[in-house]
């Protein structure tokens, strides 16, 4: 007997590419690469959130923002309300997003990324002390132009071609 192949979503996949995600944190980024480095927990989650929503939820998503705050030496809880609050945001544009294409997906994320970080910059003000530059928004950029080739990459390997032809 052959054994049934595994689906996009597993949990094999999703936990793999969830601690890939959680090393590629730990990598020592210097200069520039530090300052656009993509916040690949973030994306992780919110692309799990996005196309497994029944399996990866707030509680995940709580989680590894604690594992995040605990990875950085930050206010503990300072990333996780951020990323719950990014999913929140995925979930209820869920619908609007899976409709485009991965172009125009990243364009819709880049907001949503944006929010994310400005919750993350309120809660270090909050909590500790107004940082010297705003340099904790860069990693913006980065997780965007991460989230189009991650979509991109995706769409290309189910054989659909990056523009919508409706």
């Amino acid at each position: 007997m052959n054994a049934p192949a595994q689906a996009f979503g597993s949990w094999r996949h999703i936990f793999g590419s969830l601690i890939l995600a959680v090393l590629l944190e730990q990598f020592p980024w210097t200069g520039w690469a530090l300052a656009l480095r993509p916040d690949f927990v973030l994306v992780g989650v919110l692309f799990w959130v996005l196309y497994q929503p029944a399996r990866i939820g707030f509680g995940v998503a709580f989680f590894l923002g604690l594992l995040a705050d605990f990875q950085d030496g930050v206010v503990f809880g300072q990333h996780a309300i951020a990323y719950a609050l990014g999913v929140y945001i995925v979930l209820f544009l869920r619908l609007r997003l899976l409709q485009f294409d991965p172009l125009r997906m990243a364009a819709q994320m880049f907001p949503v990324f944006l929010a994310v970080q400005l919750v993350v910059l309120l809660a270090g003000w909050l909590a500790i002390n107004p940082p010297d530059n705003l340099a904790i928004l860069l990693p913006v950029l980065g997780s965007t132009l991460l989230w189009y080739l991650l979509t991109g990459f995706l769409r290309l390997w189910h054989g659909k071609s990056l523009q919508d032809r409706t």
